[in-house]
């Protein structure tokens, strides 16, 4: 009423108990709705060509089961009903093209339930994992009318199992748990109403921040993915700084280098000043698994983190010689574990670079995405829900990009309507 904003919201078993059987898996979606598409009922269950008439949004899950996923055998095929990875993908595929037929209607799917950990184990937690990392990565894409609710990192917390605390015995999400992200799925039903599910996290926005308008992502030029983000709290009420920004690293002071940068970033002369060259031929390289190696560039840990909790902002300036995806992650290493503790986490971005001109990227601190290293670290810190304490910075690109020509400067944190200072 506040708002002046009404909302019906219809509650449906899909598909029914009988005759189809509850199995709400990608295989049963596709099944449905694209083997047999139509404008009849398919054993009792309706096709998008009839829900679509009655509903401007359409929200559908899979029940904990969908975690069960077993190997791939590297035969793929869109028909079968097996819980495996290789078929999930082309089922969500064949969907999505599906679901972008009907333009005037909007789609919300939920990442899938989670397991607790003594009803799966971590080979089957870690394909399921793989498999909504790519759905929240890659599937979902911006500017169509599908829009991901990622209910399975709010179930884990990033880890691979259900979280024993919220847990009712079972695989079920207890009551606590329920209430807690009730709101803010609803939330992120609105967000996608109003026009800002490309923009707005992707598990919703919990009540406090839920009242006020969703926190964005700006950048000069459309080069942020926003679409993979993480759960967004407010950070603890604090007095901020006198100033309004804290430069990271404006490439100034190349004399600096070797207290901030590890051996893959050199200064290098940019009209009449310096910035830093990204040198990913000789970064770390990392295996991802199913993404493929990576390499690696991260700025040395300090004694003691920094605290950056009063700044709601990370903007740097990058140009390229291509096309690429730079992840940018913002890592926290606890001050209170010993510095040979191996547990991490961190929150990241996805930028998209084109080449050419520079372009100045702005990352909304509050809509980013949190991964860990065990969650060991995570615990200790009191599971935040955005970055607090930076134990550094780093930049991740797919191997092929090794020899990119990529320049990055003036990394600067900042509060929201300030200009960074360079």
């Amino acid at each position: 009423a506040e708002h002046k904003t009404s909302y019906q919201i219809v509650e449906r078993a899909f598909p029914a108990e009988s005759p189809y059987g509850w199995n709400n898996y990608p295989y049963d979606y596709w099944n449905i709705w694209v083997r047999h598409a139509g404008d009849t009922p398919y054993q009792g269950e309706p096709t998008l060509e009839m829900l679509t008439k009655d509903y401007d949004v359409i929200v559908f899950k899979h029940c904990f089961p969908v975690s069960t996923v077993e190997p791939d055998t590297g035969a793929p095929s869109v028909s079968s009903d097996e819980k495996r990875v290789e078929n999930y993908r082309l089922q969500y595929d064949a969907l999505r093209t599906k679901l972008r037929s009907f333009p005037k209607t909007k789609f919300i799917v939920w990442t899938g339930a989670a397991l607790v950990e003594s009803e799966s184990d971590e080979a089957a937690a870690k394909r399921a994992n793989a498999f909504f990392d790519w759905v929240r990565r890659e599937w979902d894409q911006t500017g169509d009318n599908i829009f991901v609710w990622d209910f399975r990192t709010l179930e884990t917390g990033g880890g691979h199992f259900l979280k024993k605390e919220y847990a009712s015995g079972d695989s079920h999400p207890n009551e606590a748990f329920s209430r807690k992200v009730a709101p803010m799925f609803c939330s992120r039903i609105v967000d996608v109403i109003t026009g800002r599910g490309d923009t707005s996290p992707l598990v919703g926005r919990e009540e406090k921040a839920a009242s006020r308008e969703s926190a964005r992502s700006t950048s000069d030029k459309p080069a942020v993915n926003r679409r993979k983000e993480t759960p967004t709290t407010a950070p603890a009420e604090r007095r901020a700084p006198a100033i309004a920004t804290w430069v990271v690293d404006d490439a100034e002071r190349p004399e600096r280098r070797d207290a901030r940068w590890r051996g893959a970033v050199r200064y290098v002369k940019e009209g009449d000043g310096t910035a830093l060259r990204l040198d990913f031929s000789k970064a770390v390289e990392e295996d991802w698994g199913e993404y493929g190696k990576q390499r690696v560039i991260q700025s040395k840990r300090p004694a003691k983190n920094e605290d950056v909790r009063a700044f709601d902002q990370l903007r740097f300036r990058v140009r390229s010689d291509r096309r690429m995806e730079l992840v940018v992650m913002l890592m926290t290493w606890p001050d209170s574990l010993p510095r040979d503790e191996p547990s991490h986490f961190g929150f990241s971005a996805y930028v998209d670079v084109e080449p050419g001109e520079w372009r100045v990227i702005t990352l909304d601190l509050a809509a980013l995405e949190l991964g860990m290293e065990g969650d060991k670290a995570y615990r200790k810190a009191g599971e935040p829900t955005r970055i607090q304490d930076l134990s550094g910075i780093r930049f991740v690109t797919s191997q092929r990009n090794e020899g990119a020509a990529i320049v990055v400067d003036d990394i600067v944190f900042v509060r929201s309507g300030s200009k960074p200072s360079t």
